[in-house]
């Protein structure tokens, strides 16, 4: 008895055009020893947590995920584990309770087509002969099949970056205001902050909100005469040094007593 085809599914990403801007991804390629090495091993990474919506389980054969991704991967088990413990200090990657490693960025950059999917695509790429590089517009030269679904995942594509630049610019904005409202000298500095903050990958952004709130909270609870925030970090600054990372959570301030901090 003949058996069924099983439909398999084909996964991809969709490289964002500001990866290799990405301060964690500069900084890494400029200061670290092997760097270059270290991004193309979280590329490695990311594409083998596809098949799982980013994540890579820890099987539990070796002693942990680096020395699982290691063999898998064919890199060196140290490189591996640079590789995880600076992107999970980035922000980019998570290790669970269970020892499993989460590629945070992965969901929002995956992509998936059945293999008879990918069959009529290929197919349709295979034949289509284009003879411009405009679709036809006059009403004698209606647009083909092939000539719709083109143009109709361009429209796609062009509604996604949208919806990505409004994202973009609502998380500025509510970023940029936690720290206009402690002061106003980081009106001066937006330029150079939004410059920096579309580098950021989505979680990076949202990430850089939640520490901002953080700061500007302890900022005041420390200062509370300095009502100008003179000695405060500025908007450019928290984000180039990536330094939103230190305060994910909230900081509380020791109060002095005439005994001392309590």
């Amino acid at each position: 008895m003949a058996q069924k085809n099983k439909t398999k599914i084909y996964f991809w990403i969709k490289l964002d055009e500001n990866f290799f801007k990405n301060l964690a991804i500069k900084n890494l390629r400029k200061t670290v020893t092997g760097g270059d090495t270290l991004v193309i091993i979280y590329q490695q990474m990311l594409l083998s947590s596809l098949p799982n919506n980013g994540v890579i389980y820890y099987e539990g054969t070796l002693q942990d995920i680096a020395q699982e991704i290691a063999l898998n991967l064919d890199e060196k088990l140290d490189d591996v584990r640079l590789a995880i413990d600076y992107f999970q200090k980035a922000g980019l990657l998570q290790i669970g309770d269970d020892g499993s490693a989460e590629m945070l960025q992965v969901p929002m950059l995956i992509g998936q087509e059945t293999n008879w999917n990918k069959y009529k695509r290929d197919k349709k790429l295979e034949n289509f002969q284009p003879t411009s590089n405009q679709l036809p517009t006059s009403s004698n030269q209606a647009p083909t099949e092939i000539e719709k679904e083109i143009e109709l995942e361009i429209e796609l594509e062009k509604e996604i970056e949208k919806e990505k630049k409004t994202e973009t610019e609502e998380l500025f904005s509510s970023y940029f205001s936690i720290f206009t409202n402690l002061s106003k000298k980081n009106l001066s500095r937006r330029a150079m902050a939004l410059q920096v903050f579309i580098t950021l990958s989505h979680e990076q952004k949202e990430r850089s909100v939640i520490g901002a709130n953080n700061y500007v909270e302890y900022y005041k609870s420390k200062n509370p005469g300095d009502n100008e925030a003179k000695f405060s970090i500025n908007a450019y600054e928290f984000l180039s040094n990536m330094m939103f990372e230190e305060y994910q959570q909230k900081v509380k301030v020791k109060k002095e007593t005439l005994g001392g901090l309590i």
